[in-house]
């Protein structure tokens, strides 16, 4: 049971990492199917905006925004398709974030995964990433909870079943929903400027960061162990 006897600054007792575009880097894999299934349907997009625009939003909210902007309706197979063409492709081609494997073996806190996506979803991109052993069954799916991201309810999860209070997690983010829910949420969070700006993710709330090694530098530096009686 967690006992905050002594709270010090700048310290932290789990770090929760968002997983695309974080621990693996799925985001423009993703991007690349939607746009492809977009074009045969018959809507052509800018797939660089589209991965801006899109980065860290649930696949249905893709969607229906997708719908409305471009006054198009989903086929009934875009779904199936979409789900089946990204599995091929990260099979293919999925790598995780450069430097994220170090970083977490120098991480003496424990560590849990909390994404929008599905948990056969993280669960398949985690293997394929061999990030396996440092998670385990510490998975939280923002499908799993009443609000997926920016709502902070996944990483209020995840916190409660590590018994361990917001302030004192640290989440690792990428996307702006994200970020927001990580600050909804009372916790530190540090941005991943890779898909999105550092700019952007500073003014939603997060500290951005360029690298893993860099991230990893940083959590060192910020890292002191809570007394406890």
């Amino acid at each position: 049971m967690y006992n905050p006897a002594v709270m010090i600054p700048n310290t932290f007792d789990l770090v929760i990492f968002d997983c695309d575009g974080v621990l693996v880097d799925s985001e423009p894999l993703a991007n690349r199917v939607f746009v492809q299934l977009l074009k045969e349907s018959g809507k052509s997009v800018d797939e660089t905006i589209y991965l801006q625009k899109f980065s860290g939003v649930t696949l249905p909210d893709r969607i229906s925004t997708t719908e409305r902007e471009l006054s198009w309706t989903a086929p009934e197979d875009f779904l199936s398709q979409f789900h089946q063409r990204l599995s091929v492709l990260s099979e293919k081609e999925l790598q995780p974030v450069d430097g994220i494997h170090e970083l977490l073996k120098s991480l003496a806190v424990p560590v849990c995964v909390a994404s929008n996506g599905s948990r056969d979803e993280i669960n398949l991109r985690l293997h394929l990433a061999k990030l396996v052993p440092f998670f385990g069954n510490n998975i939280f799916s923002g499908l799993e909870v009443s609000r997926p991201k920016p709502a902070p309810d996944v990483y209020l999860a995840a916190a409660q079943a590590f018994d361990i209070p917001p302030a004192r997690c640290v989440v690792i983010e990428d996307s702006i929903p994200g970020v927001m829910a990580g600050v909804r949420a009372g916790m530190k969070v540090y941005g991943h400027a890779a898909s999105t700006p550092a700019q952007s993710l500073r003014e939603a709330g997060a500290i951005p960061f360029a690298s893993m090694p860099e991230l990893q530098e940083i959590l060192a530096r910020n890292y002191s162990p809570a007394i406890q009686e």
